[in-house]
């Protein structure tokens, strides 16, 4: 072989390596830039441009730094140059806008391949990128409202306490509740409700200042941080003017819906120094604004703070009454106004409590009602009247016994086999029990109850409607359950005397009773001027104070026994 084949061997050799190479480049998904010493391009692969969205007549003989990228971390290439030339490679992010329009990013990686020759490597990270942003809009922000969520709330409220704490400034923080928002939901349906939740958040974010941090908290729970607070009268003129706006009514889905809301605020650095107190602070605060009604709002306050701590300290002990057995049942007489006869009793709950002494169920039978203590302790005073009844019975006292029941225990799916077993466990007569239920639970779920007060009905258990007159509701239900009995609620009692309308209320419920053969009940009589009243208008029975006070059954039993006792007559 001569030196002329030789050098054509060589040649070809070379040619087809960079055949080869070139093929290689050409379907690498990575962008590849072939650059002079002085940045200058002097080869691309066609990922380059896809992934840019450049044209090769922008890109040939073009320095790098002329593309118009971003440099991550570095204000120009020049600066990127500089550590290629002193440390041989320069890993980092590039940013750039597409031809199309649409932004990339690139993890770029440029190395020096010999002292004139240098390649950037442009793996695509748009897709990462826009995955990322799309779980970080996941993670901090509402789907249905597009307004921060809780996560980013906190993280937001700690930066604006650090600067406001730097800058001696107050900061307010406001919690909104939409009231009744799961009465909308339920007789309108979810879609309106969602509806609502975002006219309601565009609403509210257009009355706070520009840049006003506006979070959904939860279903129907806003917040909002006003980070520069000069004065309180700024802040209640904020809020007040908001719960005035929001009367204005929302059109949705071809409906014109009316809300209210009501508000709680926290303020700092007085009402704590940290997101979590705060926002728990302005919770508590709205909690007892709705306390005032609907569409108002309160500041907490140290004393609303207290009143939340001993309410825990109540249920805890609640609890521990129940295990421990510091309830007792005391028993209010029940009398029948025609043959001055003591006819029946209802069942009352005191708490002995070990160092407070015994605390009537106002204190804390609202804490059990909206706990899941009310549960075990109506049966427990069910299944103590029954036992208490029999003892009755057995010692020639007839008397019903009237046992109030809660609305999470008539909801219960076996609340009346539990009554059932109850009555055989005790023995006692359930021609001889009373069940008083309120309005309000009976109208939870009408279906649900008339099938349970049916089944009540069938085992000879009487039904009285407690409280009548004081809830909101159809007469019509009056037909629809099965009732024996309208107890008259005391507060129409009080000034039955003197008041026209507790007048009218009254002897509107007896004739109502009367009408659909009913017997009427008065609670709460005081006076002998309320009970000629009520002979008067011949209600059926009475029970209060000028009777008897509830007793306990001991003294109920010396009651009966006293030869000389009887109903004090006028």
């Amino acid at each position: 072989m001569n030196r002329d084949e030789e050098l054509k061997r060589k040649i070809k050799k070379l040619q087809d390596k960079l055949s080869l190479m070139s093929k290689v480049l050409k379907y690498m998904s990575e962008g590849i830039l072939i650059i002079d010493r002085e940045g200058r391009v002097r080869s691309a692969n066609d990922a380059f441009f896809s992934i840019t969205g450049l044209r090769q007549e922008n890109v040939y003989g073009k320095k790098l730094s002329d593309l118009g990228f971003k440099w991550e971390g570095y204000p120009s290439f020049r600066e990127v140059m500089e550590i290629l030339l002193s440390e041989g490679v320069w890993k980092g992010e590039v940013w750039g806008v597409h031809r199309g329009g649409s932004p990339f990013t690139s993890e770029t990686t440029l190395v020096k391949a010999d002292e004139e020759t240098y390649i950037a490597i442009f793996l695509d990270s748009t897709d990462k990128r826009s995955l990322e942003a799309s779980l970080r809009s996941l993670a901090y922000y509402d789907s249905l409202t597009g307004l921060p969520n809780r996560a980013l709330l906190y993280d937001h409220l700690s930066q604006l306490l650090f600067q406001a704490k730097e800058d001696s400034r107050k900061l307010a923080v406001i919690f909104f509740d939409i009231d009744s928002f799961k009465l909308i939901n339920d007789t309108l349906g979810h879609e309106v409700g969602d509806s609502l939740l975002k006219a309601f958040a565009h609403r509210l974010t257009s009355h706070f200042p520009q840049n006003t941090m506006v979070a959904r908290f939860g279903s129907d729970e806003f917040v909002v941080v006003l980070d520069s607070v000069s004065g309180i009268d700024d802040v209640e003129e904020l809020v007040s003017g908001f719960l005035k706006s929001v009367t204005t009514p929302f059109f949705l889905e071809g409906q014109k819906i009316y809300i209210t809301v009501t508000a709680g605020i926290s303020i700092y650095p007085i009402d704590g120094g940290d997101p979590q107190t705060l926002l728990r602070n302005a919770d508590i605060a709205m909690h007892h604004a709705k306390e005032l009604g609907k569409s108002s709002y309160k500041f907490f306050t140290n004393e609303l703070n207290l009143k939340v701590s001993e309410r825990f300290t109540l249920q805890a002990e609640l609890r521990d009454a129940l295990e421990r057995e510091e309830f007792v049942l005391y028993y209010q007489p029940q009398f029948e106004l025609q043959t001055n006869s003591m006819v029946g009793v209802e069942a009352l709950i005191r708490w002995h409590h070990p160092d407070r002494g015994v605390i009537l169920p106002g204190r804390f039978m609202h804490v059990a009602e909206d706990t899941d203590i009310i549960v075990p302790l109506g049966y427990w005073i069910l299944k103590r009247a029954c036992e208490d009844g029999k003892k009755l019975l057995d010692k020639g006292f007839p008397l019903k016994v009237a046992v109030n029941i809660s609305t999470k225990q008539i909801a219960e799916s076996d609340f009346v086999r539990k009554l059932k077993d109850i009555l055989n466990e005790t023995g006692f007569d359930p021609n001889f029990l009373e069940i008083e239920i309120t309005e309000s639970v009976l109208m939870k779920n009408k279906q649900q109850s008339a099938d349970v007060l049916r089944e009540l009905k069938k085992m000879g258990i009487s039904i009285a409607i407690d409280d009548f007159g004081t809830s909101y509701s159809s007469l019509n239900y009056l037909k629809y359950f099965p009732v024996d009995k309208l107890k008259i609620d005391k507060s129409f009692i009080g000034d039955v005397v003197s008041d026209p309308n507790d007048v009218a209320i009254a002897t509107t419920i007896i004739a109502i009773a009367h009408n659909l053969g009913l017997k009427a009940t008065a609670e709460g009589v005081e006076t002998e001027e309320q009970l000629i009243f009520l002979k008067l208008w011949q209600c059926d029975e009475a029970q209060g104070f000028y009777f008897s006070p509830p007793v306990t059954l001991d003294s109920l039993m010396d009651m009966l026994s006293n030869e000389n006792f009887k109903i004090r007559g006028v």
